[in-house]
């Protein structure tokens, strides 16, 4: 799959292609290295584990890691998503599991398609 294709079917996804490129500088080739590299922070049997576990540490740092990855790559479904995890956890810690649980289970749902068509290019 050619560039162009793959970077118009990321758009199909609502990934906002342009903002994200353009914090690339432009460079495209840059942006889908960085864009191929996400899957590595959509670590949700782990961010599910450390919920279930209350583990504080780990469950922020890798929200706070998916937040920051996915917003810079115009993935703002999934940045959206781990942004509500991240307001709810400072202000109640664990005390909302269920609400935590269920915005965790929607930013997994929204990462499926995006995963698949980075599996496929990649």
């Amino acid at each position: 799959m050619n560039t162009k294709i793959f970077i118009e079917q990321l758009k199909q996804c609502d990934v906002d292609t342009d903002k994200a490129i353009s914090r690339f500088m432009g460079n495209e080739d840059l942006f889908i290295r960085f864009m191929l590299k996400l899957p590595e922070c959509m670590k949700f049997d782990e961010m599910f584990k450390y919920l279930d576990d209350e583990n504080e540490e780990e469950f922020y740092m890798l929200i706070h890691n998916l937040k920051s990855n996915s917003g810079n790559l115009g993935v703002n479904k999934i940045a959206d998503c781990a942004q509500a995890i991240l307001v709810e956890f400072r202000a109640s810690k664990f005390i909302h599991k269920k609400k935590l649980y269920s915005i965790l289970e929607e930013a997994k749902t929204e990462s499926e398609l995006i995963a698949e068509l980075l599996a496929k290019y990649n």
